[in-house]
């Protein structure tokens, strides 16, 4: 991201949007060239928020000029996969694909050789992606998440801190995979399944289920 003169503002003015600022200041100490705009959210009032300058509401945001829109990129802050899909949607919509996402590559984080990463995804501090993988649009690796080689993760995905993906994994669109969780070569998990913190996956998890424990054991179904 260092080379990027992006204008970004975040959407989301909670928790996760508070580690995201912290995350670009580090790029800015890094040398990012961008400009870091503020927050924009539909539930937090306009003005200082705790240690966050929120603009406005999304529909405040689309309402600005042409000129002021054109360039402007945006990332998520929220870390339900429903949730960044319907605020992604939303942007769409109000700004008619003015307002473009960006992605946000946390200079601690590894990136090797023949790698993809889908706009409007974040890779927090120490997160790695070693080799020919592919991580789809509007993801959140969090801290110290790794991805091995030959993976695909869809898009909306979470994988939330401490997780580990092995070598030739397939996650789902919509996935979330818990804290501290490990899946194993070669899995399969489906689309909008759990996986619970710590669990490590053995089987393929199906679409749309819950599945916790070492092993992993389906304890809901959608």
């Amino acid at each position: 991201m260092k080379s990027s003169k992006a204008r970004v503002v975040i959407v989301g003015a909670g928790g996760h949007g508070s580690e995201i600022q912290a995350y670009m200041r580090e790029l800015l100490r890094d040398g990012w060239d961008g400009q870091f705009l503020g927050f924009v959210d539909d539930a937090v009032p306009k003005g200082r928020h705790r240690n966050l300058e929120v603009l406005g509401t999304l529909a405040e945001l689309a309402s600005n000029s042409t000129n002021f829109l054109m360039d402007l990129t945006y990332l998520t802050a929220v870390g339900d996969n429903a949730a960044r899909r319907r605020i992604v949607e939303r942007v769409t919509s109000l700004c008619g694909g003015q307002v473009k996402p960006w992605t946000l590559l946390h200079p601690s984080a590894f990136v090797g050789e023949a790698v993809e990463i889908g706009e409007g995804t974040l890779l927090a501090p120490g997160t790695i992606v070693t080799s020919r993988a592919r991580i789809g649009r509007h993801c959140i690796l969090n801290v110290k998440a790794s991805v091995s080689h030959d993976c695909e993760v869809g898009d909306y995905v979470s994988l939330n801190p401490g997780v580990t993906v092995c070598g030739m994994c397939r996650i789902g669109d919509g996935a979330c995979i818990g804290a501290g969780a490990t899946v194993i070569n070669g899995m399969e998990i489906g689309a909008l399944a759990v996986i619970g913190a710590g669990a490590v996956v053995t089987r393929n998890i199906p679409p749309g289920v819950t599945a916790v424990g070492v092993p992993a054991r389906i304890t809901k179904t959608d």
